[in-house]
């Protein structure tokens, strides 16, 4: 048992060291919330019933604070609210898990069996086909990965366009309704014998991509959500193929990931050129705000050679020259259709 004078200390250290904002991607990647994108200098993040998000995090004062509800406060705040711990257990529970890693368990009260899904089949309400048909597709363009999902939430019933993820849970998408139920995280579809692996936001912007490109012979991996595309999942990628192409969107949030991937491309080309070990310990970044920078300096590599690093070049191809002039892929083809 932590006495009165180490559970300050570790607090504040807590408190000052592990950003909010990845606290909160982890309860989207655990399905619990949605994340609704940057606006100023927040990031906002919503419950899955909501329309918008209501859950404002300030990144630079590593606070947060829910509209709906009055509350908010720092990332200690967060795990008491979310996970229903004591103050000394959310500090026992990031002292021991990085942010990056952590697993939400869902409280009782939220998980048991509010969500139940009470039907999937092919798309037919018309609200849906109209919706589709509003991002520049048809229906039958997309069977192949949608389905027309009915869900039950607290007695009260909903529906939406369905694609499924890989938590075997579903990202649920209409005109007003945007989430996830029953698990979040990233979806995953192999075409072909695939060359490459292509990365994407959102389903729409797969779908989008394929309609304009016929392509065919890749492997997609459909993030979602931004916030799922982890260092974790940027490593494993990379150890699985060098050849990958980035398709995100022309905005802050895409501009920051896709440099954020590039660079640890380039740092693990180096790492391959100079029989340095790729199995990196993402668990020693925990709490590091720029884990590039940390984890440069963990690999022991002179401040000398970091110039070189960014200068390699590799497989990795930012895509978004091709839609700069709009927000994604989606928005594209909406306006080739129109023209």
């Amino acid at each position: 048992m932590l006495n009165y004078s180490r559970v300050k200390q570790e607090a504040e250290r807590v408190k000052r060291d592990f950003p909010v904002v990845d606290y909160f991607q982890c309860l989207v990647s655990s399905g619990f919330l949605k994340y609704e994108g940057i606006q100023g200098k927040e990031y906002f993040f919503g419950f899955l019933t909501q329309r918008t998000g209501s859950i404002a995090v300030d990144a630079n004062a590593n606070l947060w604070y829910d509209h709906s509800a009055g509350r908010g406060g720092d990332i200690l705040e967060a795990v008491q609210v979310f996970e229903g711990k004591s103050f000394t257990e959310s500090i026992q529970r990031l002292s021991d898990s990085p942010p990056e890693r952590i697993t939400i368990q869902k409280k009782k009260s939220v998980s048991a069996p509010n969500i139940v899904v009470e039907n999937v089949k092919e798309i037919s309400h018309n609200a849906l086909v109209n919706f589709i048909r509003e991002r520049g597709l048809e229906p039958d363009e997309i069977n192949q990965f949608a389905k027309e999902v009915h869900w039950r939430n607290k007695g009260k019933r909903y529906f939406a366009v369905g694609f499924p993820n890989e938590s075997e849970g579903w990202v649920l998408r209409s005109s007003i309704f945007k989430g996830n139920i029953l698990g979040g995280g990233i979806s995953i579809k192999i075409l072909g014998k695939p060359e490459k692996i292509k990365i994407f936001e959102g389903w729409f912007d797969f779908l989008s991509y394929l309609k304009l490109s016929r392509a065919s012979d890749f492997k997609a991996i459909i993030l979602n959500s931004t916030a799922n595309l982890s260092l974790r999942l940027m490593l494993d990628i990379l150890n699985e193929s060098e050849k990958v192409d980035l398709y995100l969107d022309n905005d802050a949030t895409g501009e920051e990931s896709t440099i954020n991937f590039v660079r640890v491309a380039q740092l693990f080309c180096y790492c391959h050129q100079n029989g340095l070990s790729t199995d990196w310990d993402l668990k020693a970044l925990r709490g590091s705000r720029d884990k590039i920078v940390k984890l440069l300096a963990n690999l022991k590599i002179k401040s000398s050679e970091v110039n070189k690093i960014w200068r390699i070049q590799t497989d990795v191809s930012d895509q978004r020259s091709y839609y700069e002039s709009f927000e994604d892929v989606n928005e594209f083809l909406m306006r080739a259709i129109q023209k």
